[in-house]
Order: C-alpha cells, then structure tokens, then sequence
C-alpha cells in the first residue's frame, strides 16, 4: 500500500481498514474508494484531517 498523503510504502497495518504511515505519522482509513487520511503532532494529537480518492 502506498501512503496518499507523502507516497511512502512504508505503512503500516494497525487495525480493520486502518493504517499508519511511519514517515508523515498519517493514519489512513479505507472506506469504498476513498481514504480518510488524519496528520497527527507529536503529542498524539490530529492536526488535520481530509479525503482523497483511493483505488486499491
């Protein structure tokens, strides 16, 4: 899987339709053909949050 947000492959899979990128510290939900994508700070805290397209 390749991160929508830095285009990284270095991902993760943490949960049911739920990643993390390791390099932009992004989680990645999958819902039909769009990924919701939320920045998170160094505290754990979302920094923001937004929807792209995603084909699988």
């Amino acid at each position: 899987m390749e991160c929508p947000n830095c285009k990284s492959t270095n991902v993760g899979k943490i949960g049911n339709n739920l990643y993390f990128c390791r390099d932009c510290n992004c989680e990645i939900k999958i819902k039909k053909c769009t990924a919701v994508v939320s920045m998170y700070d160094a505290e754990g805290c979302v920094t923001k949050r937004f929807k792209v397209c995603y084909n699988a």
